[in-house]
């Protein structure tokens, strides 16, 4: 695991695996968003895709372009926010987000700012691939595993807002067992349910999303 890898080593693979056939055999124009350190980015140009990465931390993008000169292999990479750099200069066959990053837009309306920027970037027929983070999280809340609280050892703090589906995690010294309200400092993540997910797609003029591999992957398409 890694601060660019929020998942397990065999979901990454499922996720990998699945974006690979769901492009096909032809090369194709593909832009992850968030790229990170290139886990998905990668796998894509060693199998012939024409990548763009793009990440607003300059640390992820670092890696990955070391990465990628390590085992040779050349992809755009991008340091900059999705806001400013979608849509790119020539349409892509494809927009991947996944590795959680759609969580970050907490924010609804940015959301939904953003999956409009991702069909803009597309060519007719299309997709946005993204986590299937309904099928893959929203489980652990059903059965109760996600509550407001702090662990044992006191190094870890999960604070939900009132009225959303939108949390923070405090690790170390920013656990505040007194404080359960959202803060300043605090990073707010929205945990996405099928039922807003689909309410930004139809917003955005994407289909609904259609789930390939359950917990791993699901797919949107222009209207």
């Amino acid at each position: 695991m890694n601060e660019w890898l929020p998942m397990d080593e065999e979901q990454s693979k499922v996720q990998v695996e699945t974006i690979l056939k769901l492009l096909g055999d032809s090369s194709c124009d593909v832009v992850d968003v968030g790229c990170g350190d290139g886990r998905i980015l990668i796998p894509l140009v060693i199998a012939g895709h024409r990548v763009v990465g793009i990440d607003n931390d300059p640390n992820a993008i670092d890696a990955c372009g070391r990465r990628c000169a390590e085992i040779d292999v050349d992809a755009n990479l991008l340091d900059a926010d999705l806001f400013d750099a979608l849509p790119l200069s020539s349409p892509v066959d494809a927009v991947v987000c996944c590795g959680q990053t759609f969580m970050l837009l907490w924010d609804v309306d940015d959301a939904v700012r953003a999956l409009k920027l991702f069909k803009q970037s597309l060519k007719k027929g299309g997709v946005v691939i993204m986590d299937d983070l309904p099928g893959d999280l929203w489980p652990e809340v059903a059965q109760g595993r996600w509550a407001n609280g702090v662990n044992e050892d006191e190094t870890l703090q999960l604070v939900w807002a009132k009225n959303d589906a939108v949390f923070t995690i405090r690790e170390a010294g920013q656990v505040d067992s007194q404080s359960w309200e959202f803060q300043e400092s605090d990073c707010p993540i929205r945990l996405w349910t099928m039922g807003a997910l689909k309410m930004a797609a139809k917003l955005a003029d994407l289909s609904a999303p259609d789930v390939r591999v359950e917990g791993a992957i699901l797919v949107m398409q222009a209207v």
